[in-house]
């Protein structure tokens, strides 16, 4: 988990959906018992998606779009792609 919040291409602003992130998963590790993981399995969801970390963050198999970071992802995709048409 440590390692996809550090590679995720988040803007500053997400810095406290990343700590909230951080915590579910550190609870989780130190109790992973049934009832934990019921209760904050789907919060740890929401937040990771929140930050589009998962496909249904990053807008991918008809889910929400991912906001601004997912967008100029996109962006960037798609200039390449423009170029190597027209090579």
């Amino acid at each position: 988990m440590a390692a996809a919040l550090k590679d995720a291409p988040l803007l500053p602003q997400d810095a406290a959906g990343k700590a909230l992130v951080r915590r579910y998963a550190a609870a989780i590790d130190a109790d992973p018992t049934p009832e934990l993981l019921a209760d904050l399995g789907p919060k740890l969801l929401a937040a990771l998606t929140a930050l589009g970390l998962t496909p249904a963050g990053r807008g991918a198999k008809g889910g929400a779009p991912g906001g601004v970071v997912a967008g100029k992802l996109d962006e960037l995709r798609a200039r390449r792609e423009q170029r190597a048409g027209s090579n």
